[in-house]
């Protein structure tokens, strides 16, 4: 066991504390580029079926068309996989920035003030001290206990330890 009950050395540093932070910010952005790329699936291959809901055609299960139900079962294979790895993808960002907040969320409340100040909202330092009524100098002295308690919390968070955020 390591330094904080971790197993080997696989031990958080401060660097990879700030990486995630910066990353969490980029989420929204990654969760919203997976599900253009899966409407675009669902436009191309659903959306040229769906004319023929209403044609008439004998219902199979579930009452869809037979013609509706051939066109949807004749997607090919490596679209329904790209599609299933878009969707797991948007899945595990929403479960990383869910994790990340609620690690972020146990910290003080000045702490949790300044990390999202800095690292989430993009604020300067200034903009940060005056915000919280500190001086610069106590704005990154707060910074640094908290990017220290999150070193520890995040570390012990086996799903954000072992994400993978190379996009």
């Amino acid at each position: 066991m390591g330094k904080n009950g971790a197993k080997g050395d696989l031990s958080m540093d401060k660097s990879k504390v700030i990486e995630i932070l910066e990353f969490y910010k980029e989420i929204d952005g990654e969760i919203s580029a997976h599900r253009r790329i899966l409407r675009d699936y669902e436009s191309q291959y659903y959306n040229t079926i769906g004319g023929m809901e209403n044609d008439g055609q004998p219902k199979g299960q579930y009452h869809i068309s037979h013609t509706v139900e051939n066109a949807a079962m004749n997607i090919p294979d490596y679209v329904r996989e790209d599609m299933k790895y878009y969707e797991e993808k948007v899945q595990k960002l929403q479960r990383i920035k869910s994790q990340i907040l609620q690690e972020i969320s146990r910290l003080k409340l000045k702490e949790k003030t300044i990390i999202f100040d800095y690292y989430i909202y993009g604020m300067k330092w200034e903009q940060v001290a005056e915000h919280n009524h500190y001086s610069d100098r106590q704005c990154k002295n707060i910074r640094d206990t908290a990017v220290e308690k999150l070193a520890e919390r995040l570390q012990n968070n086996d799903f954000i330890r072992e994400f993978n955020m190379i996009k």
